[in-house]
């Protein structure tokens, strides 16, 4: 009977096939022999340590039965003892009885040799332990005495040299134990070994790992003043030294090194994460620390959020998106302590600050005071500047005088004036709410803006310019088609030249320099009107006497009326008040205000009487704001003054110059010389007859226009001809000869073309600078010089004979001396009574 041939489909063969094993090559059976084998050895070793822990178990045991019978009581009776031996023995067989006996000799035997043999290696073995403990005790000496040399942070000198610094410190082993991983092939063999090996990096510097401080045993031993004073130091040197390893670190790399921010966070609180409380010098070195890394590693940018997941960006701009993310989050975290810190001392309510609180507090402002200057632009510096506006009223001198000093600053140096425009804003917003209840820092803070020509009127004037636009644009409509072609071109390339020189928008700068103005004479008008009685009006008129060119010619008669009844009606109003008032009114007078029909007799009046307020004492700097009035009255407004007037100011100038510094005399004398080269009146004041007037001049008359000046003479210039300053004495005599040009009594050029501030300011010798610089007196020789006379000797060898008779008569004095007793006064006098 034939084989039947069965059809199998394609697909059930390949899976037939696939099933059946194929026929497997040495190298493969050998791969499998050696896995069977290593599972086997697992087994065996597993098995080994099954047996370990159970022999360590039967041991264990032993130990514990052997203790438990040590503890029993010992048995008082030998019969006792004797008895159960016979009982044992009984029981035990001959041949049991024989192994026993020969197993005791045998281990006596063995006990007596180990004896006699200890003996004699004791010495030996005694040798070679001092040994040992001689070498680990020099180690031991060598490490503690060994010093290792640190690189510290670069000084930066006042010419801007790098100078590298570097210290020894003592060297510390940081001895870590760890697990010293074997080859895959031998991880499942025995335990693993533990070995030790010295670190180098600083990750537990950071950590705060090693606190190897001097502590003191209050058990053993009495705590003393000067034992807490060399622990607090060497906690503070060990922090300083901790502090400059992760600020480098930090400035080395600041990718990589942002979580060690949160060490120094951590500085910066009262207790650390461990509960031991922060020395405070440790806590301000902290905040100083941060300040500087983050003056150094923000950028000058305003960082934006960029949405990653959204948006597909490079690996590099990925990176640096992280990184400034990372960076913003821990500046907020600074600033958010910082905060807290302040809040502690300006909080309402809380009548208790301590001084450590307060310090916290200082250090804290002048660090913001520090990150607002140096970068104004930057994510939350806002709210920085928010907060510091709130400490110009607080009741901390220290902290007002930082953040003063602080906005003054910003203020000269800011060119986009978007953060001034903010501060100013919020200074009246606090004012306001204060109702002008503030301290002077709020005021005198604005002294600082660099205002100089601002045009209040400029809507008047955009609205002209508009209808004048409005008329050309009918007249081009009006144009032909090629005409129109050609305006257009020119236009688009004014707009691409405008471009390409990269000019800020002046529009939008002046829009900004108006907002500035009109919010500070808002604040101004606001305390003249509501409270003229403030703590705040001297600022408040110093600022309009700085800022007079710039207000608006609608407000000048209403503003003069307020300060002339400010003058009038106040008696307790000091003389620099005074003062500010009349510069104010006579800086709006000789500019825009001439056009006012006012008659400003009163006000010279009031000037002429606090002229005499001023001298050489505390308030001399104050004479500034009388050279800047004399500049106006004197100088800008000389054709409406009247003669007597103006022979009265200056009369009453030079004796006022007798009074003062010698660089305050020079500044008067220098606007009474440029009084005399605009006019020629003042000649009469250089004439001493005296006959030729009416009346006699009386200078403690208030009013100038009656006191006849022109009766009297300058007789002061001639005391300040010899005045002790070379330069006073130089122009004293260029005003007594007339102010001459060349020649006899002229000055130099580089002193007569300087102004009566510039004199004021250069050869102000406050700062112990002498301007001209003293000469050094010429060296003599210490022997006396001998006067020539028709009479004296000629002699060369005169002098050496007087030196002979000289030492002869004192060499006779001596001696007779030491021959001569010495008498006792007292002694006689008694005797003699």
């Amino acid at each position: 009977m034939g084989i039947k041939k069965v059809k199998i489909s394609s697909v059930k063969r390949a899976a037939h096939l696939k099933n059946k094993k194929a026929p497997q090559s040495k190298q493969q059976q050998q791969k499998l022999a050696q896995q069977k084998a290593a599972k086997e050895k697992a087994q065996n070793v597993f098995i080994q340590k099954a047996r370990k822990k159970d022999n360590l178990a039967q041991k264990r045991r032993q130990n514990r039965q052997e203790t438990r019978m040590s503890n029993l009581p010992p048995q008082s009776d030998e019969e006792d003892g004797d008895n159960l031996v016979d009982k044992v023995a009984d029981m035990l067989e001959d041949e049991d009885l024989e192994y026993l006996q020969l197993s005791k000799n045998s281990k006596q035997r063995k006990r007596k040799y180990v004896e006699e043999v200890g003996e004699e290696n004791h010495a030996d073995l005694k040798y070679s332990i001092s040994l040992e403990k001689q070498y680990a005790s020099k180690t031991a000496e060598e490490l503690e005495n060994k010093k290792v040399k640190v690189n510290l942070l670069p000084i930066k000198s006042r010419e801007g040299d790098i100078i590298a610094r570097s210290a020894e410190v003592d060297y510390k082993a940081k001895i870590k134990n760890i697990k010293k991983q074997k080859p895959e092939e031998e991880r499942n063999e025995d335990s693993v070994l533990e070995q030790e090996f010295y670190e180098d990096s600083d990750e537990d510097i950071v950590n705060d790992e090693d606190t190897n401080i001097a502590s003191i045993n209050p058990e053993n031993k009495v705590i003393t003043t000067t034992d807490l004073l060399i622990a607090r130091q060497q906690e503070i040197e060990r922090q300083k030294y901790r502090i400059g390893i992760i600020c480098s670190g930090i400035l080395e790399k600041p990718e990589d090194k942002i979580r060690n921010f949160k060490a120094l966070f951590e500085l910066m609180d009262e207790t650390s994460p461990t509960g031991s409380i922060n020395l405070l010098t440790v806590r301000k070195l902290a905040i100083v620390s941060l300040t500087e890394i983050f003056k150094d590693i923000l950028p000058e940018y305003r960082v934006g959020q960029v949405d990653t997941k959204m948006q597909h960006v490079r690996k590099a701009t990925l990176q640096r998106v992280t990184y400034e993310n990372a960076l913003l989050q821990q500046f907020k975290k600074f600033l958010q302590r910082l905060e807290k810190l302040t809040a502690a001392v300006n909080r309402r309510g809380q009548t208790s600050k301590t001084p450590q609180a307060i310090k916290m507090a200082e250090v804290s402002v002048q660090s913001m005071c520090e990150i607002l200057t140096a970068h104004p632009y930057f994510n939350y510096v806002k709210n920085v500047a928010q907060l510091l506006v709130y400490m110009l009223n607080c009741n901390y001198p220290r902290m007002r005088a930082a953040v003063n000093q602080c906005f003054r600053y910003v203020f000269a140096n800011d060119k986009k004036l978007e953060m001034s425009l903010f501060i100013i804003r919020r200074i009246n917003h606090l004012i306001k709410t204060k109702n002008n209840n503030v301290n002077l820092e709020c005021i005198t803070c604005l002294m600082a803006l660099k205002i100089k020509n601002v045009n209040l009127d400029l809507e008047k004037e955009n609205e002209l310019k508009q209808k004048k636009l409005e008329a050309h644009r009918q007249r081009v409509l009006n144009l032909s088609k090629k005409e129109r072609k050609r305006r257009k071109k020119l236009a688009e390339l004014n707009k691409e030249l405008e471009e390409t020189r990269a000019e800020e928008n002046k529009q939008t700068k002046n829009y900004k320099l108006t907002e500035i103005v009109k919010m500070m004479f808002t604040i101004y008008f606001r305390v003249l009107k509501n409270d003229p009685n403030s703590k705040v009006l001297s600022a408040i008129l110093e600022g309009l006497a700085e800022f007079a060119h710039v207000i608006n010619l609608d407000f000048f008669a209403d503003l003069i009326d307020v300060l002339n009844r400010i003058l009038e009606t106040q008696e307790d109003l000091g003389y620099r008040e005074q003062l500010h008032c009349i510069q104010t009114i006579f800086a709006i007078l000789s500019g825009q205000g001439e056009v006012l029909n006012i008659d400003p007799i009163r006000f010279y009046q009031h000037f002429y009487r606090n002229m005499l307020a001023v001298n050489a004492g505390k308030n001399h700097d104050d004479f500034c704001i009388i050279l800047k009035t004399l500049d106006e009255v004197l100088v800008k407004r000389r054709r409406n003054i009247s003669q007597q007037r103006l022979m009265a100011f200056v009369k009453r100038l030079l004796i006022v110059s007798l009074h003062l510094l010698h660089h305050g005399t020079l500044a008067s004398l220098g606007t009474i010389k440029t009084t005399f080269q605009l006019t020629s009146v003042l000649d009469i004041l250089l004439d001493t007859d005296c006959s030729i007037g009416s009346g006699k001049y009386n200078p403690e008359l208030e009013d100038p226009e009656y006191c006849n000046a022109s009766c009297t003479a300058l007789y002061e210039l001639t005391m300040l001809t010899r005045h002790y300053h070379p330069t006073v004495r130089k122009m004293a005599l260029h005003i007594a000869n007339g102010v001459p040009a060349t020649g006899e009594g002229s000055l130099p050029s580089e002193i007569g073309k300087l102004t009566a501030l510039e004199l004021f300011e250069q050869f102000d010798s406050t700062s112990m600078v002498f301007n001209p610089s003293i000469p050094v007196p010429p060296q003599t020789s210490s022997e006396p010089k001998i006067k020539k006379s028709k009479h004296s000797q000629l002699q060369k060898d005169l002098k050496l004979d007087y030196q002979k008779l000289f030492k002869e008569h004192f060499t006779h004095l001596e001696d007779t001396s030491k021959n001569s007793e010495i008498i006792d006064f007292y002694k006689e006098l008694k005797l003699s009574c």
